[in-house]
């Protein structure tokens, strides 16, 4: 499997506090099966600084990187961000200051769960009017797309790409989170599924158990172009296949 969506790297946003906590979040990954983690540490927040696409970045990355295979652990880490959409993303596009999945068109972007569903739309759309393709990290937890899912045939018909968290399929973020993210698999309206994660102890990289979820409620093919084909092509920076 192969995890799009981590906040694997140490000390530089709410994810792991320490090279420990990210070494553990690898071990348990990678013992879940999963082969290879997307680094995706929060950038573009208002008020913070940092996780920019500069050296500083890189070097995390790198440095977690050596760090991984010095301890032994089979699990490949890229480089990546969750960016906060803001009316400034296009020109920060331009600047070439944001991080895309693994140096690709692909660009992991989130929203305040309370955004109006147009600030969205036309956030996506300004995304792509850049040249790069829109990642929607966890549509399943905005407020407008809990009260209207039509949103995710929208988006998906629009050619952007949705990431459902694990969690939210597993029921753990919320009653609406779940029956959102349901909503959108039993219509084929995802295109990915990752962890999120933030830490070794809850909110964990461990995607084994997700897997055997949707193995159970939507076979096993479905399960594996969610978890491994569709996130490997868009590491690969090629097209997402359809159900």
């Amino acid at each position: 499997m192969i995890d799009i969506h981590c906040h694997i790297l140490p000390g530089v946003d709410d994810g792991s506090d320490s090279l420990e906590t990210s070494l553990a979040m690898a071990e348990m990954a990678a013992a879940s099966g999963v082969e290879a983690i997307a680094a995706t540490p929060h950038c573009n927040i208002p008020g913070l600084e940092g996780n920019y696409a500069d050296r500083a970045l890189l070097e995390a990355v790198l440095a977690l990187r050596a760090a991984v295979k010095q301890a032994g652990i089979g699990l490949q880490i890229f480089a990546g961000a969750e960016i906060f959409y803001t009316p400034e993303v296009p020109d920060l596009i331009d600047a070439r200051r944001l991080p895309t999945l693994n140096a690709s068109r692909y660009l992991l972007v989130e929203f305040p769960f309370d955004a109006p569903a147009d600030y969205m739309t036309d956030g996506l759309d300004a995304i792509r009017a850049r040249g790069l393709t829109p990642v929607v990290a966890h549509p399943e937890r905005y407020f407008a797309v809990q009260l209207d899912p039509e949103l995710f045939a929208m988006w998906f018909s629009s050619g952007f790409i949705l990431q459902l968290n694990k969690d939210s399929i597993l029921g753990r973020l919320g009653a609406r989170a779940q029956a959102a993210a349901h909503w959108a698999l039993q219509r084929g309206l995802a295109h990915a599924v990752a962890s999120d994660a933030h830490g070794a102890q809850a909110r964990t990289p461990a995607l084994a158990s997700v897997f055997d979820a949707l193995c159970a409620q939507y076979g096993a093919p479905y399960a594996s172009l969610l978890l491994d084909g569709n996130p490997r092509r868009l590491l690969n920076d090629r097209p997402p296949a359809a159900v």
